[in-house]
């Protein structure tokens, strides 16, 4: 299985650049179960950045395109019910999206605690511990 840049991801859900037809052209073979890639865990977050830094997407809309990229059949990430579970509690939290990414995490994984100094994370979470 071959791995996805952002660059690829980022043409593919705003929909502009030079190669947008090739990059579609992959997305159609991925959702055709043609091909399929991998997305590093790192590339889904900066993917997210530069929707939110350099496109300005709002943060409704992100969660809709991403939601629909992890769906797409022939796009793998791995431990992808933790980057929906990330998705849905910072859709209604509104806060940071790292500290979403802490509580899926946490939450799928027999409810780990979380070390932190952030009392926003008590808005998401009962799991959060301060350091002694």
């Amino acid at each position: 299985m071959n791995l996805i840049d952002t660059n690829v991801i980022i043409r593919y859900l705003v929909g502009d650049g030079d190669n947008v037809h090739k990059v579609n052209r992959l997305f159609d073979r991925l959702m055709k179960k043609e091909e399929s890639v991998e997305c590093v865990h790192l590339v889904l977050f900066q993917v997210m950045f530069v929707m939110k830094s350099f496109y300005h997407v709002e943060q409704s809309k992100m969660i809709n395109l991403i939601t629909s990229l992890l769906a797409t059949t022939g796009f793998y990430i791995k431990n992808k019910p933790v980057y929906l579970l990330m998705l849905d509690l910072w859709s209604k939290s509104g806060g940071d999206i790292i500290d979403a990414y802490l509580v899926a995490v946490s939450e799928t994984e027999n409810d780990r605690k979380i070390y932190s100094l952030d009392r926003g994370l008590d808005k998401i979470t009962n799991n959060r511990i301060m350091p002694q």
